[in-house]
């Protein structure tokens, strides 16, 4: 009689599960990395996204608007009618010292009716558990808002 062995072994299916498993703990550092750049860069474009619709809100109503940083709480505080903070993702830290001016010991950014920043323009930076930055940058002439990665 000719039996014809179809299907895998148990051994074979082991292996290619050993495989699997020694591929994935090399590239887990690797992913890591990749989640942490992406928070850094998440966080710097909302940064950048409230400093903004803080310039829109003191345009649209007259009045100077704030953003007020507490580097040591790794948060930002948008002061207005409503307050609202945000808190940066975990790993996620202020680098240096933001280059705004202190007010009650806080760098502040504020903006004016007409756009213009108050009381001096500056840029603040983000660092991630891997050392890589972005800054988020104001204007001086027309207080603008952009994104600068280092």
């Amino acid at each position: 009689m000719n039996w014809h062995k179809s299907g895998v072994t148990l051994i074979e299916i082991i292996m290619v599960l050993a495989i699997i498993v020694i591929i994935g703990t090399i590239s887990l550092p690797r992913f890591d990395r990749v989640i942490e750049d992406y928070k850094l860069k998440t966080d710097a474009r909302q940064l950048a996204w409230v400093l903004r619709s803080t310039r829109q809100e003191a345009i649209i109503s007259g009045h100077n608007q704030t953003v007020m940083f507490k580097p040591n709480l790794n948060c930002y505080i948008k002061i207005g009618k409503k307050q609202t903070t945000y808190t940066l993702s975990p790993n996620i830290i202020f680098s240096g010292t933001p280059t705004f001016e202190k007010f009650s010991g806080y760098p502040i950014c504020g903006f004016t009716p007409s756009g213009a920043v108050t009381p001096q323009a500056g840029y603040i930076t983000l660092k991630n558990k891997y050392g890589k930055s972005i800054s988020v940058v104001v204007n001086p002439c027309a207080g603008r808002v952009r994104i600068q990665e280092h």
